[in-house]
């Protein structure tokens, strides 16, 4: 009877690690996709930036078996509540983010920008419902609004999500991780903040500040949860940024947003 009731309490210490742990999303199509149609360090219209293949996509995209189309079958048959920890939540919801918004160019393939009238005729792709997981569509202002900023309130989120076009943050060379993902956000927050032309620059000995347009959209979160634009962004900037944010004498102006897409084919 000792020996029975000693192997039950075995068994039910292990199974509860295994319901508690989650089982997270199978990222290895991405990766592969990522590896195979991104370039980083490309250049278009002079800026510098990770330029996506969107032609070699919307070619897979008329493959079944394609990793492309395998990758969006995988999303529609998992369930995210089968995802454990914070981390994992974050990492899958921005990666979804980023394929929703690759989706997006590739349905209507070839257009010029996101906000194309030929995906949206007012130009606002946004509430468009593009990507569908575990049985249930979003679109990309639910994924990023709703469930990210809103469910997580991270505003380092905004470090990881690209939105197909010039002026946002690069997308990922690789998928995020629970694991390493906030050294992920934070490496990709410091080299968008180094870029001059869509990132951060400071100009006049000081006396201007130039910020992505990425800090006006959502003001009101970086005010609400950091103190602002400028205390957010202390920590990811250069021993010099830092120094010139931190002596306050200067205006703030906001960097040109461009839509145009990082569509491979633009690359100079």
């Amino acid at each position: 009877m000792r020996s029975l009731i000693c192997r039950m309490f075995l068994f039910v210490c292990l199974l509860i690690p295994a319901l508690t742990m989650g089982s997270d999303f199978d990222y290895d199509r991405y990766g592969r996709l990522l590896d195979h149609h991104v370039r980083p360090e490309s250049k278009i219209d002079g800026i510098i930036v990770a330029a996506v293949d969107y032609a070699s996509l919307a070619g897979e995209a008329k493959r079944s078996d394609s990793d492309y189309s395998l990758l969006l079958k995988d999303l529609t048959s998992f369930d995210p509540a089968s995802l454990g920890s914070r981390e994992e939540k974050i990492a899958f919801w921005v990666n979804v983010y980023n394929i929703a918004a690759i989706k997006t160019v590739v349905d209507y393939y070839p257009v010029e920008s996101i906000r194309s009238r030929k995906i949206n005729w007012l130009g606002l792709p946004w509430n468009r419902k593009v990507v569908t997981v575990g049985g249930s569509e979003y679109s990309l202002d639910e994924i990023e609004n709703e469930i990210l900023l809103k469910g997580f309130k991270d505003l380092r989120i905004h470090f990881g999500i690209n939105c197909a076009s010039l002026s946002c943050v690069d997308l990922g060379q690789n998928p995020y991780r629970a694991a390493i993902l906030y050294r992920q956000l934070e490496d990709q927050g410091r080299k968008f903040l180094a870029n001059p032309r869509k990132g951060m620059r400071i100009e006049g000995k000081g006396k201007v500040v130039y910020l992505s347009q990425i800090f006006k959209f959502d003001k009101r979160n970086f005010d609400a949860l950091a103190g602002g634009a400028l205390n957010f962004i202390l920590p990811y900037v250069s021993a010099e940024g830092a120094e010139a944010l931190k002596q306050g004498n200067f205006r703030v102006e906001y960097l040109d947003y461009i839509w145009k897409a990082n569509d491979i084919k633009n690359v100079q």
